[in-house]
């Protein structure tokens, strides 16, 4: 009955389109193959040798522009399992399940108020902050996901919020409450959400933009964020952010062997980021990151959870204690201490650049490589993606991607002990 709903609202949204005046629309599709090889780790043993499915995703963002102020909403039919083999047996539609997802809907204005022009946002938005390619500090009331290779439906969180503009930047005050969401929550999710305000400024000054945020909550109780990007020349540009908050939650690892680990306070916290990005004139980009996270399980704790989880694992009676031990992945970082270095081509500039007149496909074709390292103890995941531009005239598109992702390292290392050994992905997106 729900799949039935989410189908029949999305498509009369869809109807009610053309006749409106002042409406715009924008339609976004994907649908995506992705495998996965599970492993048998220090915490569970494998319960199949691979698990393959079949996700689509449906994006209709809607507009609607008056003398009033204008209405923004991005709405998702996003539809998983539609096929699925979990190592045991196959079977299409059987399994599938379908969300229509309220990803943003807010209204969008201009106030004046004793003389100050004021923009005004109220409703369900995304608040795209962050500094960073592999981790991004400053998404303060919803973390988003990097570099996703599964599809995704990032929501917005409820805002509202007043900027104005003066020559040098923006100043805004805004609240927010990130309680406004349809994803299934984790402990740890739910122990997060926050409802709280502060003040944002952000200022431009020749080559480099600056940005902090002051802020208070029912949860962190007080955060203070800032960030800085420049660029140094035509080639190289670098940028940092950081985040103090005074307090955090997260999972408490346990003193005793027999005992889960559980959500709860842990004092004040720290995140730092640094990264360099270089380009060249023949297509080549890099950038490198270090970024620090102390909400993460420590080193020490990681080994002593491993050495914990082998032991416990043993024993039917406590292997549900060792997987509990898994609970350390829904931090934001695995471990505290990371290394990201990022490549990416963009081939028509290279051929542009050596004045190639090779086949115009080759062109659309862009490789890119993650590699993020765990430098205390040894793990790798490196994620791989390919993807050609098939389509593309301004109103219409069509990319294909394959990704892959490995997840490896030292027999004693955090990635090394992740569910799945490898995902394998092969997405169609577009838009029409």
């Amino acid at each position: 009955m729900r799949r039935s709903r989410a189908w029949f609202a999305l498509a009369l949204l869809s109807c009610a389109t053309p006749s409106v005046a002042g409406l715009s629309t924008a339609w976004d599709w994907a649908l995506s193959y992705e495998t996965t090889k599970p492993r048998e780790s220090a915490f569970v043993a494998a319960q199949t040798s691979h698990r393959a499915a079949v996700n689509g995703m449906l994006d209709l963002q809607l507009d609607y522009a008056s003398e009033y102020g204008t209405w923004t909403s991005l709405w998702t039919l996003y539809s998983q399992d539609l096929y699925l083999d979990d190592g045991h047996q196959s079977a299409w539609w059987q399994e599938r399940d379908s969300d229509l997802i309220v990803r943003e809907l807010a209204w969008q204005g201009e106030w004046t108020i004793y003389g100050l022009p004021l923009d005004v946002s109220v409703g369900k938005l995304r608040l795209d902050w962050g500094v960073g390619y592999g981790y991004r500090p400053l998404d303060l009331f919803r973390p988003y996901r990097q570099n996703p290779i599964s599809l995704v439906a990032e929501e917005g969180t409820g805002v509202v919020s007043l900027s104005h503009f003066d020559l040098d930047g923006e100043w805004t005050w805004l609240a927010t409450d990130s309680s406004w969401t349809h994803a299934t929550q984790t402990a740890l999710d739910k122990a997060s959400e926050q409802r709280g305000s502060g003040i944002r400024r952000y200022w431009l000054n020749e080559q480099s933009e600056y940005q902090w945020i002051g802020y208070y909550d029912d949860v962190r109780r007080g955060l203070l964020a800032a960030s800085l990007r420049s660029v140094w020349s035509d080639s190289l540009a670098w940028h940092v952010s950081t985040v103090w908050q005074r307090q955090s939650v997260g999972y408490q690892f346990p003193t005793t062997t027999y005992t889960a680990p559980y959500v709860a306070e842990q004092g004040h916290a720290l995140q730092a980021l640094v990264g360099l990005n270089w380009a060249s004139q023949d297509g080549h980009n890099l950038i490198g990151e270090y970024w620090y996270d102390s909400r993460s399980w420590s080193h020490d704790e990681w080994q002593q959870a491993l050495e914990r989880a082998e032991s416990l694992k043993t024993a039917a009676q406590t292997a549900g204690l060792a997987a509990s031990y898994q609970q350390g992945f829904q931090h934001a970082n695995l471990v505290q201490h990371n290394l990201m270095l990022h490549w990416s081509w963009d081939l028509q500039a290279w051929m542009m650049w050596n004045d190639l007149a090779g086949p115009t496909w080759l062109s659309d074709i862009t490789p890119t490589l993650d590699l993020l390292f765990s430098p205390q103890d040894g793990g790798v995941i490196a994620t791989q993606w390919l993807r050609y531009q098939w389509l593309d005239t301004g109103t219409q598109s069509v990319e294909v991607e394959f990704a892959a992702r490995f997840l490896t390292g030292n027999g004693d290392s955090v990635y090394a002990h992740l569910p799945d050994q490898h995902m394998m992905v092969f997405n169609l997106k577009g838009r029409f």
